[in-house]
């Protein structure tokens, strides 16, 4: 079936070439849909394919987001053609396929092929922030939700996570809830992605399991915090209570001394009244401050032990030539 619309492609464009009139320059034919991987490879490996077809089928294919399609037609069209640019156009499909040493590598290959290019700053300028990119290491295990280390520090997300890191090497430790452990060190350049896949089989030189004395110390730490915690709340909440109590009644004795006030008018009761109603408010803004207080205490508390709930926290010891990890929840 492949072969049949690839005879039918290749006809068309013979039909389209011979419709031309004569000593015209003849402008290569298209296909009318983009064709398949397979398709594209027997496209590109006819020996009457010129290089502005295979360069006008990769536009389209880059177009399109098939980058890896886009890179095999202009490499075809510039070993047909022997364009310096053609180059630049597959560092653009590997840029986008976060191979940034291959477009480094194609960018370099531009200017000895091009030592007068007149683009040769920006591109120099492309090559320089190309080496600075950072490389990424996609971490994934069987079961998601595994705390990551990196470099024996945790890092701050779960599996599946994607950890942006300097080129070099480094060593990813993988901790699930203490029955499946997975460790690699690998070596990564500028701007390389590499896919890390954990799994119960992965090999391993840690360790892990749990110090119930430390486990115990924690849970003690916790019972006293939180007994702390409640105390404070309790307090604030009751100061907050009776200073509202005491600002109602002392605004009530207020009110009463306005009214005594408007019936016999003196200084003496006015300055009563004054002084009754400023405390009144005084108690007031003390109650509101309490309550404030109170509930901002409980709900910081509360939010503190659930990211605790949620996030498993790693500690690293070292004991004789290797390494414990100790998981807690």
């Amino acid at each position: 079936m492949r072969a049949f619309a690839l005879a039918l492609l290749l006809a068309g464009i013979a039909a389209e070439v011979a419709a031309q009139p004569a000593g015209e320059q003849v402008e290569p034919a298209e296909p009318p849909t983009l064709p398949t991987d397979d398709e594209l490879a027997t496209y590109l490996a006819d020996p009457s394919t010129t290089a502005e077809q295979a360069y006008r089928i990769g536009a389209r294919m880059f177009n399109a987001q098939r980058y890896e399609a886009a890179e095999k037609a202009w490499l075809r069209a510039y070993s047909l053609g022997r364009d310096p640019k053609l180059l630049v156009a597959v560092a653009d499909t590997r840029q986008r396929r976060d191979d940034a040493p291959g477009a480094v590598a194609m960018l370099e290959q531009y200017l000895v092929m091009r030592p007068d290019a007149p683009d040769r700053a920006s591109i120099e300028a492309r090559i320089a922030t190309l080496l600075k990119s950072r490389a990424r290491l996609v971490v994934r295990s069987l079961e998601p939700g595994h705390a990551i280390l990196l470099d024996g520090v945790p890092f701050g997300e779960k599996t599946p996570a994607t950890l942006e890191v300097e080129p070099g090497e480094h060593t990813v430790v993988v901790v699930g809830d203490g029955r499946q452990v997975g460790e690699e060190t690998v070596r990564v350049a500028y701007g390389e992605v590499r896919q890390l896949d954990f799994t119960p089989q992965t090999p391993s030189a840690v360790l892990v399991e749990e110090n119930e004395e430390a486990k115990l110390q924690e849970q003690l730490a916790k019972e006293e915090e939180d007994t702390t915690i409640r105390r404070a709340v309790i307090a604030t909440g009751a100061v907050s209570a009776a200073t509202l109590v005491a600002g109602t009644v002392l605004g009530v004795l207020a009110f009463r001394k306005e009214q005594d006030y408007n019936d016999n008018p003196s200084k003496q009761i006015a300055d009563q009244g004054d002084r009754l109603a400023l405390f009144a408010d005084l108690s007031f803004g003390i109650a509101a401050l309490s309550a404030i207080t109170s509930f901002t205490l409980f709900m910081t508390h509360k939010n503190k032990r659930k990211r605790e709930r949620e996030t498993a926290r790693l500690e690293i010891r070292t004991r004789g030539a290797g390494a414990t990890a100790t998981l807690r929840f």
